[in-house]
């Protein structure tokens, strides 16, 4: 907490300090701007306590203490949470509110929920195959992994294929996973020797 007055302290007098060397009109502009980013912050700060994956749909965009609302929400309720606490926030004088419900945008728990797969099947092919899981990236998407990126032979390709089915909670694999391009020699010449 100390740190975050520290900070804002700081950003106050360096702001101060530049507002001094500024016409009344660029310091007029240099205010709103710090005023329209800290209702940003503030809003924000209000939509993880709704729910901590609305942070990552919405977007909170601020001009002049006009607050637009972009992105998807789970729910008309968390719409209306969101608009609320968009509201609430001192300096705002009107919400711009163009969030679309979604019913199956991922809540908090199944983001976490993803994450956590993506770290047991990332582990679980490490474990399995060493070396050859850094050339595949995995994703989780409601406990649908998508393997993307290269393998060196059909056999291993059937390992990642199989491990990957094998660990707890996923539902579904989608393979985009392909062959590594044979590393082709090219030969030396007399006259490169």
């Amino acid at each position: 907490m100390k740190r975050t007055v520290s900070a804002v302290a700081i950003t106050c007098a360096v702001v101060a300090a530049m507002m001094a060397a500024c016409s009344s009109s660029q310091q007029e502009r240099a205010k709103s701007d710090v005023n329209d980013a800290f209702i940003a912050a503030q809003i924000h700060a209000k939509l993880v306590a709704i729910d901590p994956a609305t942070v990552s749909l919405v977007t909170v965009d601020v001009a002049q203490g006009v607050v637009a609302l972009r992105g998807q929400v789970h729910s008309l309720q968390e719409r209306e949470k969101v608009d609320e606490a968009a509201r609430n926030v001192s300096g705002v004088k009107r919400v711009d509110d163009r969030l679309t419900v979604n019913p199956k945008a991922p809540t908090a728990n199944e983001i976490a929920d993803d994450v956590s797969l993506q770290a047991k099947v990332k582990g679980a092919l490490a474990a399995q195959t060493g070396v050859n899981a850094l050339k595949v990236t995995v994703s989780v998407h409601a406990g649908v992994v998508a393997l993307d990126g290269t393998y060196a032979s059909a056999a291993l390709h059937e390992v990642i294929l199989e491990t990957t089915r094998g660990v707890a909670g996923v539902r579904r694999v989608d393979d985009h996973l392909r062959p590594e391009s044979p590393v082709r020699s090219t030969p030396v010449s007399s006259a490169q020797r």
